[in-house]
């Protein structure tokens, strides 16, 4: 596949001189022979000639409402039909070739079979139109809005669609060979199976389109967004034009995974979607706003990756790695993360509706306003894990013990009696506890970081490798706590009771 080539002309033929030679010809032999003498208003007499014989050809038809109009079949060849208004209209069959249809709208109207060719449609408008197999040989559609059109068989062979609109279009098993589609807009857009052999891409938005199965041969996609595209059976040869990027993710759709080296890769944005990456090492590997939609990653090494915005609905992660991975604000809808390794991952405002995440490791993972509604947690380890504002309901499956934690995190505990409450490895950094009672308190391992402990009760509480890091201990007792491993950076001890206290550094404190 090439890189760079000199750009397709404007409709693509191999031969622009010839192909302007031709156009001019057919441009002076239609302003000579095919206008009216008035290209204006349209003729009365054209309009009534039109709805009582459908046979009306080199006709002065600008600006006539014919809305909703029952024309199949008709001739309006060679005819003037600029700024017509044809929304809603059947046109099956009719014949419009080398019609001048500047700014015509035809949103909404049925042009089932219908011939275009070489009309000039230069903004015109086909919102929701149907043009199932119509033909547009040569048409000029260059700005033209076809926004939800169906186009599925349609003949677009040299048309000219620059900077056209066909977001949620149809295009399927459409003919586009050598038709130029600079800047065009295919968000959404269905191209599957569609023969765009080369086609002029260039900058094209292609946005989630499907293109499985389509034809790129010497087509030019230089600078063309490919975000989330299907490209899986798309037919590409020497001669095409596809950034680097996108030849890479081609090549990872459509050849043995297993022959490919995908650790520290860049597959951002790659539309992934129903592919084996079972037992795959992925590892550091950038898949930013990949799709991986109901795709099977299990046992799959996903250690540091980044899955920040990616769309994994329906994917199964089952006792798959992804130890400090990014999955901020990723959609894991559904998602199947059995036993799946998620320590110190970073789940930020990610979407888990409806997962199940039992047996899962979450061990300091961030998961501050993930949704986690109707989630299976039962099994889940969520020591240190950060569960400020994450939102459950009454389908979340979850211990008994992060309940407990929840609550903690969500309304503090200020004077509240927690004597021997199991608290270990929760994080509470920040947590207002003034006063409260924990004696014999377990909270080994506990993140109290930034804590209001002031005047808490802690006699006897196991504190081993917690992190009291700048925590207010002001008039607290932790007479009898056992402190090993605690610490305590950045707290002042001068007004806490530490009698029979174990220091962090494994002596007993003893009371004079």
């Amino acid at each position: 596949m090439k890189k760079s080539r000199p750009p397709i002309p404007i409709f693509g033929h191999p031969e622009p001189l010839f192909w302007t030679k031709i156009g001019l010809l057919t441009l002076t032999a239609f302003s000579l022979i095919s206008l009216p003498t008035s290209v204006f208003a349209a003729k009365g007499s054209d309009v009534t000639k039109l709805q009582e014989s459908r046979q009306c050809t080199r006709c002065n038809l600008q600006e006539a409402n014919l809305m909703g109009a029952e024309l199949q079949g008709a001739d309006i060849s060679d005819s003037n039909l600029r700024l017509v208004n044809f929304r809603g209209a059947k046109l099956d069959g009719a014949n419009f070739s080398r019609s001048q249809m500047f700014q015509a709208d035809l949103s909404n109207a049925t042009l089932g079979s219908a011939n275009l060719e070489q009309a000039h449609l230069e903004k015109a408008k086909f919102n929701g139109a149907t043009l199932f197999r119509a033909n547009l040989h040569q048409a000029n559609l260059e700005k033209a809005e076809l926004l939800d059109a169906n186009l599925n068989s349609a003949n677009l062979e040299l048309a000219n669609l620059k900077k056209a609109n066909l977001e949620n279009a149809n295009l399927q098993d459409a003919t586009l060979p050598l038709a130029n589609l600079e800047k065009v807009n295919f968000k959404n857009a269905n191209l599957k199976n569609a023969n765009l052999a080369g086609a002029n891409l260039k900058e094209a938005n292609l946005e989630n389109a499907d293109l499985e199965g389509a034809n790129l041969s010497s087509a030019n996609l230089e600078k063309a967004k490919l975000f989330r595209t299907n490209l899986k059976s798309t037919i590409l040869n020497s001669e095409t034009i596809l950034d680097s990027k996108w030849q890479f993710i081609w090549a990872v759709v459509n050849q043995p995974l297993a022959s490919q080296i995908l650790v520290g890769s860049d597959l951002s944005g790659a539309n992934l979607e129903g592919m084996n990456f079972q037992d795959i090492n992925l590892e550091g590997a950038n898949l930013e706003g990949a799709s991986f939609f109901m795709s099977n990653l299990e046992r799959a090494n996903l250690t540091g990756v980044n899955l920040t915005q990616s769309y994994l609905h329906y994917t199964d992660f089952t006792s798959a790695t992804l130890v400090g991975a990014n999955l901020h604000g990723a959609d894991l809808r559904h998602s199947i993360l059995l036993e799946t390794n998620l320590t110190r991952a970073d789940l930020s405002q990610a979407n888990f509706q409806g997962a199940n995440l039992r047996n899962s490791n979450l061990f300091a993972a961030n998961l501050e306003q993930a949704d986690l509604g109707n989630v299976n947690l039962l099994g889940a380890n969520l020591g240190n894990a950060n569960l400020r504002n994450i939102l459950i309901n009454e389908e979340t499956a979850i211990d008994s013990q992060w309940l407990f934690i929840l609550d903690l995190i969500k309304n503090g505990a200020e004077n509240q009696d927690l004597t021997d409450a199991n608290l270990a490895e929760a994080n509470l950094s920040g947590i207002n506890l003034k006063g409260a009672r924990l004696a014999n308190a377990n909270l080994q391992g506990a993140d109290l970081s930034l804590a209001n402990l002031e005047t808490a009760h802690l006699f006897g509480a196991n504190l081993q490798n917690a992190n009291l890091t700048g925590a207010n201990l002001t008039g607290a007792n932790l007479g009898g706590a056992n402190l090993t491993g605690a610490n305590l950076e950045g707290v002042d001890l001068n007004q806490v009771y530490l009698c029979n206290a174990i220091m962090p550094n494994g002596l007993e404190n003893r009371c004079n």
